[in-house]
């Protein structure tokens, strides 16, 4: 009981995240789950792991910080430090300490999969129910941030299929699988697929080389070839459903559109930008922004990143996504594999999803930093509750 307790914060906080509107509760148990993290940290600092990463997470953040000294709206960009710097770094330092134990780590995931239920099983209904049409009013979130959802949340679920040793929850894991493949058709983003088709494609070969799935008995090639013509097929199913039959091209896409003014624009000051934020181009550049009102950020992490703060504040998110991908396939070589395996997935996964828009902030971030915190520990050599190494 006194586990299940310690582990509440941390299990609510990920039930909780992709529902809008709960900023308080979220907050709440985010600051509850980083105070229980520092006490078991301080307990058990002799046998502690370091914390992966911290001189790229470091250069990141003074790259963000030195930002400030040319924001167009200083105190603007400090609160999106708080939010999208602080905050995340916060749930990965909490989500790595907790999951030194394994048997918790298990039951964060299992979390993850209970606030799938819950925000699916809700979204699908209202889906059918509005005539199979997504309701970008719904408490369960727009289609964007959704869709950011089921590409951050998969690489998960397929861990749990395959390391949980209980029935029922290897059972639900996989059951869920196919719905987020469900949900993500119901959300009509393009975008979409190409991210959860890579994540596919790379979990599916890395469990056949570890022996839990069998080996196919015709060439990778063709597989793969198989993966991009569903893909493809998906993606212009969803593009007519989501248009009612009026195709829209994507590389005719308005967003693609004017990306070519947002890289001469950053070209033309590259060392700085209008400060750290997803609205800085609106609020330093608004000539840039085109006529459709949607358009106020450039729908990119990397020029997002670039009108913010130039080519440093590309290279920095660069070198953050680059190491952790480089961390997680050294794991699936030298150490854990299936751990590793989540990790690569949710990197590549979320990076590609976000190409084509940026939801790498509030709740996406949070999310996704957590699960860095967890899989990168469970990359590591696990720890008793009393600290020592197993």
């Amino acid at each position: 009981m006194k586990e299940r307790l310690l582990l509440l914060s941390f299990a609510l906080l990920l039930i909780i995240l992709p529902f809008p509107g709960t900023i308080a509760i979220r907050m709440l148990t985010l600051t509850l789950a980083f105070f229980i993290a520092w006490r078991i940290w301080w307990v058990q600092r002799p046998h502690n792991e370091p914390l992966p990463g911290k001189r790229i997470i470091g250069f990141w953040v003074v790259v963000c910080l030195l930002s400030l000294t040319y924001a167009v709206d200083p105190v603007y960009s400090l609160k999106e430090m708080k939010s999208e710097l602080l905050n995340s770094l916060a749930a990965f330092f909490a989500f790595f300490v907790i999951a030194g134990n394994p048997e918790r780590a298990r039951y964060l995931v299992r979390a993850l999969a209970v606030g799938l239920v819950i925000i699916g099983g809700w979204a699908a209904i209202a889906w059918v129910v509005n005539g199979f049409s997504w309701n970008e009013s719904g408490r369960y979130g727009g289609v964007g941030i959704f869709a950011s959802y089921l590409v951050t949340i998969f690489p998960a679920m397929v861990w749990l299929a395959y390391s949980e040793t209980t029935p029922f929850w290897r059972r639900t894991a996989l059951a869920l699988l196919p719905f987020i493949l469900l949900l993500a058709f119901a959300t009509g983003q393009r975008a979409v697929w190409p991210a959860l088709a890579l994540e596919i494609f790379l979990c599916w070969y890395i469990l056949v080389d570890l022996g839990k799935l069998a080996k196919p008995r015709i060439a990778w090639a063709w597989i793969l070839l198989v993966v991009a013509a569903f893909t493809a097929t998906v993606m212009f199913l969803s593009n007519e459903h989501r248009f009612q039959g009026n195709s829209v091209d994507m590389m005719s896409d308005t967003r693609v559109a004017f990306w070519p003014s947002v890289v001469e624009n950053i070209a033309g000051h590259p060392m700085s930008g209008g400060g750290f934020g997803r609205q800085a181009m609106a609020k330093a550049y608004p000539e840039l922004i085109p006529e459709n009102r949607w358009l106020w950020h450039s729908h990119n992490i990397f020029l997002n990143y670039g009108l913010s703060m130039g080519f440093p504040g590309i290279l920095a998110i660069t070198l953050v996504f680059g190491f952790w991908a480089r961390h997680f396939w050294q794991a699936i070589r030298y150490r854990h594999a299936l751990a590793g395996m989540v990790g690569l997935a949710l990197v590549i996964g979320v990076l590609l999803r976000n190409q084509f828009n940026d939801f790498f902030i509030r709740d996406m971030s949070l999310l996704f930093w957590a699960q860095i915190g967890l899989f990168a520990r469970l990359c590591l050599p696990a720890t008793t509750p009393s600290g020592a190494r197993t």
